[in-house]
């Protein structure tokens, strides 16, 4: 029977039995209170120092959020490692982290799952990859030194199932090769806050620490961790990527949580992704004519009355909270206004007449404004931008993004909607992370972090006509704190815990 402890470890190590120390696992593990509302997960490498205001950060953390600590001891072999030359001394662990070592399986609540015995290696590029049925339909945290997170699609009314990894509290200590350099590059000194509520549900954020400032802040709760155990207000985040707004189909509950932390952190800055659904015109349900007919009766067959909603609500908020910056990113569903132009160009309008008004004057706008540029070729103005602008008063915080216009905040890309990758192709997570800046996303509504791209979820329901089968839909805001590090804000029947 194998000890529990570094000490009965080493004494096993030493015998003939036990000579090669891959056989041997440490079952790391420590009596917890029956009941506990919050915890800090981590990891931690072998025979590598911790980050010593990090770690403090974390403690700090934890003794705020009365949290318990759960550090995942990950195994790496170095021969270059700075701080142990020996391969027959590194099955060891920082002093700090070893009353936290955890590396047993545990429920949280029946929705959430610690995997602590899974040993990936530190240099692993895609840490989840294989482990996503591992949990069952149990969402899952597993140890590693870098941040990746992901959600499985699953059954329609069922809690999105999210998998992460969590980020480390040691400093980086890899080999001399390409493999090492790599690994190095991407070593997150990051954490994860796990709130439970109740038996089944859980909210994740990540923690950070800002070598910058040298702090880690919780953006949520407003609260920045200092080593020296303060606990201070965090200035206003730089800014809240919300989900896909879609205004006809928000979801309340959704963005009355997000009101409230409008209300409290006064971000400097607000993104708003496909504002319009452009319901009345969509493309997918055009041959349908009992979809038609049924818009009809609803009184949703009018673009013109859906554009002024749009900008109504948005006008709206940005007088509402007028220090902050609203900002209407170009995104794809606001561009079916244009492509629904074209087509009736071509096709004749007489075949909406619902929208024949309003798709004229749109069309006029289109048409005086379209350009040729020497050595660039035509443009034209964005049809959502001239119905704005339409409107009497508009607020001086109210900002409209062309396609491609650069909008940054903290060396963050925040003008990408996600939708168009590389060279033509459809968005995707590894261009974004290729392409050197960081970069917050928005089209698929579901969140992710996949290296320096993160992706936000969506604010409407998590059910729509044709999203039917399987789905990784998410309620989920990407918030920019102050410091530039970043948080996935989950919400879970319109709920956050903020």
């Amino acid at each position: 029977m194998l000890g529990n402890t570094l000490a009965d470890f080493r004494t096993l190590k030493s015998s003939a039995k036990y000579a090669d120390a891959s056989q041997i696992t440490i079952d790391f593990h420590r009596v917890l209170p029956s009941r506990f509302r919050n915890a800090i997960v981590v990891s931690a490498q072998n025979a590598t120092p911790v980050h010593a205001n990090w770690w403090q950060c974390i403690l700090t953390a934890a003794a705020h959020y009365r949290a318990q600590i759960f550090v995942i001891p990950l195994r790496y072999k170095n021969p270059t490692s700075v701080w142990t030359k020996s391969q027959d001394n590194d099955e060891h662990w920082a002093d700090e982290v070893q009353p936290y070592l955890w590396s047993r399986r545990l429920d949280f609540n029946s929705n959430l799952k610690l995997f602590g015995d899974i040993p990936t290696q530190p240099t692993d590029t895609m840490p989840l990859s294989g482990v996503d049925q591992m949990s069952g339909p149990q969402s899952s945290i597993y140890g590693h030194v870098k941040l990746h997170s992901l959600n499985i699609p699953v059954p329609s009314g069922r809690m999105p199932k999210l998998i992460t990894t969590t980020g480390a509290c040691t400093q980086e200590n890899y080999s001399l090769t390409k493999r090492g350099k790599i690994a190095e590059f991407h070593h997150s000194l990051s954490a994860l806050l796990v709130e439970l509520r109740g038996e089944d549900q859980f909210h994740i954020r990540q923690l950070h620490y800002s070598k910058t400032h040298n702090s880690a802040t919780d953006g949520l709760k407003g609260n920045t961790f200092h080593p020296n155990g303060m606990v201070t207000k965090a200035p206003r985040p730089l800014n809240l990527g919300c989900g896909d707004i879609h205004v006809d189909f928000i979801d309340p509950k959704v963005w009355t949580a997000t009101a409230k932390i409008l209300d409290r952190l006064q971000p400097e800055s607000v993104i708003l992704p496909d504002l319009l659904d452009s319901y009345a015109i969509n493309h997918h349900t055009r041959n349908d004519l009992v979809a038609q007919y049924a818009k009809h009766m609803a009184g949703r067959r009018d673009m013109n009355a859906e554009t002024l909603r749009a900008i109504g609500w948005t006008v709206g908020n940005a007088n509402r909270w007028d220090e902050t910056e609203w900002v209407v990113q170009a995104s794809n569903h606001n561009d079916m206004l244009r492509r629904w132009v074209l087509d009736r160009l071509r096709m004749g309008f007489g075949e909406d007449v619902h929208n024949m008004s309003f798709g004229v004057k749109t069309a006029d706008f289109m048409l005086d404004n379209a350009k040729f540029v020497e050595g660039k070729g035509v443009s034209y103005p964005d049809p959502l931008h001239y119905w704005f602008r339409q409107q009497p008063n508009l607020p001086e915080n109210l900002r409209l993004l062309d396609l491609d216009e650069p909008y940054m905040k903290g060396g963050i890309a925040l003008h990408l909607h996600g939708d168009l990758g590389a060279n033509g192709a459809r968005g995707a997570a590894k261009a974004f992370a290729q392409m050197g800046d960081k970069s917050n996303t928005f089209h698929r509504h579901t969140d992710y972090i996949y290296q320096g791209n993160y992706g936000a979820g969506t604010s409407t329901g998590l059910k729509a006509e044709y999203n039917h089968g399987l789905s990784s839909w998410t309620q989920a805001h990407v918030l920019t704190q102050w410091d530039a590090k970043r948080q996935i804000i989950r919400f879970i029947d319109g709920y956050c815990n903020n």
